[in-house]
């Protein structure tokens, strides 16, 4: 038997193979009693309660959501989801108390005096956008 026979041939009982299953799979589903629209529930990859303990302490102490998900790696939607069920308050407004007036004039006056952002970011525990705006405002 020619080489290429043989190539034919084998393809020949692995479709046969596929169909035979193709077929079972039918037969199985007909047999099933669930209905069309029954749809199956989706399972919830739930977070440990000790990782949601430490998030919750690491979140008291300053660290933000961004910083969280990269922590822990964890999408940030998840973290701020846990953060909320466990009721915290994260509206743009709750988190830009973050930096005082008294600190936005002091960023100010370092800023004039040649600190840079990064290093105002590091001194008060802040984002760029934070800082950015403490220095716009007057």
């Amino acid at each position: 038997m020619p080489f290429h026979s043989v190539g034919l041939l084998r393809n020949y009982c692995q479709q046969a193979r596929k169909a035979a299953e193709l077929a079972e799979l039918l037969a199985t589903a007909r047999e099933s009693t669930r209905e069309v629209n029954d749809r199956t529930v989706p399972q919830k990859n739930a977070l440990h309660r000790s990782v949601v303990k430490l998030l919750i302490e690491d979140y008291e102490a300053g660290a933000s959501t961004y910083e969280l998900a990269k922590r822990y790696n964890l999408r940030r939607n998840t973290v701020r989801d846990t953060l909320r069920r466990a009721g915290f308050d994260l509206s743009a407004k709750a988190k830009r108390a973050a930096v005082s007036e008294k600190q936005k004039a002091e960023a100010r006056r370092l800023f004039a005096s040649g600190t840079t952002r990064r290093e105002l970011m590091e001194l008060y525990g802040v984002s760029e956008s934070t800082i950015r705006r403490a220095l716009r405002c007057r």
